[in-house]
């Protein structure tokens, strides 16, 4: 029962809107010690560091994990279409998000695609 946390927002809009909305299917991550499953069930929440006196947790919903792929930065930086499953309006503002390919087109991803269910 991995947690997953979210706090980013762009142009499309804050993450936990986008997921309650089903319009992000997806999150990239650095690979875990105890890596998530096709199958697990995921607690999805925004913001889940922040001191709850700022901000109480918002628990945005649970999802099933759909499938689990490692991929190099490098082979979605430029996909407009895995741009938008992960929140981003295109490419471009995926690469401001992660930075340069340039620098970093060899380090690795989990890309987590999930499906919400509450």
């Amino acid at each position: 029962m991995p947690l997953i946390s979210f706090s980013g927002e762009t142009s499309e809009g804050p993450f936990w809107k986008q997921i309650r909305e089903r319009k992000k299917t997806q999150t990239c991550r650095r690979p875990r010690k105890r890596p998530i499953k096709q199958g697990d069930t995921l607690y999805l929440y925004w913001k889940v560091r922040m001191r709850k006196s700022i901000k109480p947790i918002h628990f945005i919903g649970k999802a099933i994990c759909v499938k689990v792929e490692r991929r190099r930065y490098a082979e979605f930086a430029y996909d407009d279409e895995f741009a938008r499953r992960d929140g981003f309006h295109d490419g471009e503002e995926l690469r401001k998000w992660f930075g340069d390919p340039c620098n970093a087109c060899m380090q690795e991803y989990d890309v987590i695609h999930f499906k919400l269910i509450l």
